[in-house]
């Protein structure tokens, strides 16, 4: 099978959907021998810095890819071509087109502000564009699946979810993570990834952080990712329990997932929620909101609340810090869950997507030709 990928965003996007694509490419020649790739980027001059980043990924995967401009899309050879971003473009004039739909939140009032809001029309077109022209539409929960279906008018039906995994998280489980250190932090702490948007519902978490320092615990929070803007909303709101780690490597962060009280997720609308699985791959526990996908990938390895209730937050919070007996069945059950997801597992059902889109489109084309 000759598989295209849309792949201008693959050397940017080192975590989130880039983390995801990046995995299943490395898993699909293992599962399947006969699959090969050309990868189309933005550029020429985006050819070479892929091509070392593939041989760096993966000497297998490498080896089965083609790397070429995206302005040869339209017009490729390629059995199907996956687009992994959203959204479907430019489109293949001859291939089976496949889509993979992580979320719905460009289209959605999750998010107020200006630019937001001006910009929701074009990702609603964008949307529906990329529907009625797929061959198939993959999601990577059933949760989202619902919400194309509510949004967007396609059956569930027709849809095909591949879930994801977090079994490649590099640990360095025989040291203390460099991060603690350098943030001062010798005790317990909590934990959370994100950057400052409206759906990561970071605003309840620190009111719970508020909450727990006014009941004498005086536990910090380690923030990883972006920063900029949640200094300054720390600084108005008075929070010298906030620590910004900024971006960590993957040994870091698994560290971090591992060591910490509890990573706590708020987010109230996720496609997946990977830094969840991430954390409970890792053998850390798992605080996070009973919204959107979030359920679906913790089931009850997590301790969950209602997104917008920091006092449930915050108790949470507080009986983790007291229970050791409740942090060691939190770890152990959110291990054994983060098992049943596996990269391979998301290779496979990605790969029967790719076939059964094939066999539409050819369906498709035959009907168009009257046959």
């Amino acid at each position: 099978m000759h598989i295209g990928v849309e792949a201008t965003k693959l050397m940017q996007e080192r975590r989130g959907i880039g983390r995801y694509v990046r995995n299943v490419l490395r898993q699909m020649p293992r599962v399947r021998d006969d699959v090969r790739f050309t990868l189309f980027v933005r550029s020429a001059q985006d050819i070479v810095p892929l091509q070392e980043q593939m041989a760096l990924l993966d000497p297998l995967l490498s080896q089965r890819c083609t790397i070429a401009p995206v302005s040869a899309l339209p017009a490729t050879a390629a059995d199907v071509v996956w687009y992994p971003w959203n959204w479907l473009h430019p489109v293949a004039h001859r291939a089976a087109m496949v889509t993979t739909i992580c979320d719905l939140v460009p289209m959605l009032q999750l998010d107020h502000r200006w630019w937001k809001v001006l910009n929701r029309a074009k990702y609603r077109t964008r949307f529906r564009r990329t529907v009625a022209r797929s061959d198939l539409i993959i999601t990577i929960s059933a949760f989202t699946a619902r919400e194309v279906e509510r949004y967007l008018g396609l059956p569930f039906a027709a849809m095909r979810v591949t879930l994801l995994a977090a079994d490649d998280l590099a640990l360095h489980a025989d040291r203390r993570p460099d991060t603690l250190t350098t943030l001062g932090i010798d005790g317990p702490f909590f934990m959370a990834v994100g950057a400052q948007e409206a759906r990561k519902n970071l605003q309840v978490l620190f009111r719970a952080m508020t909450l727990l320092h006014e009941r004498g615990m005086s536990v910090p929070l380690v923030l990883c990712g972006p920063g900029g803007p949640l200094a300054r909303i720390a600084k108005r709101e008075h929070a010298p329990w906030l620590h910004f780690a900024g971006y960590v490597s993957d040994p870091e962060l698994g560290a971090l997932y591992r060591e910490a009280t509890a990573l706590v997720f708020p987010s109230r609308y996720e496609g997946f929620g990977l830094p969840a699985l991430e954390a409970m791959a890792a053998g850390g526990r798992v605080i996070c909101a009973d919204a959107s996908s979030l359920p679906e990938v913790v089931g009850d390895a997590a301790l969950t609340f209602p997104w917008d209730d920091a006092h449930a937050l915050a108790d949470h919070m507080q009986h983790l810090l007291a229970d050791p007996s409740l942090r060691a069945a939190k770890a152990a059950a959110a291990f054994s869950r983060a098992g049943e997801f596996t990269w391979e597992a998301t290779a496979r059902a990605t790969l029967r997507a790719f076939d059964e889109a094939i066999v539409r489109a050819a369906s498709s084309r035959s009907l168009q030709l009257g046959t």
